[in-house]
């Protein structure tokens, strides 16, 4: 009996130390409520209230870098229009309302917003010392 109680508690241990990577779907209010969904409707409400720098925050050092290509690329005006044109949809518990699902794997997340019923954002997103922030996709 002792060493089936020490096998137990062997095994207990092992698996408390494994680190949780399973993939798990987060849907419905769920994933509207979300550490993930949080940290994606702050980039955006930064992005779009002060620009790069204020989004900063929310995004991860490739994230910043592939903005700041498109920066780059688009020019400030052409930049401007981008988000303009994410001015344009919903924001705030509007927007929250948008997310459908979030494939969370370890680390690492995948979102889903429905903008329109043709217009899917999907969001990579990146647990960090920080907390979870938006990401390139992987």
């Amino acid at each position: 009996m002792r060493l089936m109680i020490r096998v137990l508690a062997v095994l207990a241990a092992i698996a408390l130390a494994i680190p949780s990577s399973h993939a798990q779907t987060l849907t419905g209010a769920q994933a509207r409520k979300s550490a993930q969904a949080d940290a994606f409707l702050a980039y955006e409400k930064a992005l779009l209230a002060g620009g790069l720098d204020a989004a900063r925050p929310y995004m991860t050092d490739a994230k910043f870098e592939e903005l700041s290509g498109m920066l780059k690329t688009w020019g400030e005006d052409g930049f401007k229009q981008f988000l303009d044109r994410m001015r344009g949809g919903a924001k705030g518990e509007a927007r929250r309302k948008q997310i459908e699902k979030i494939e969370v794997t370890g680390g690492y997340a995948v979102l889903e917003a429905r903008d329109s019923p043709q217009v899917l954002t999907v969001q990579h997103l990146t647990k960090t010392k920080d907390g979870w922030q938006v990401d390139v996709r992987r």
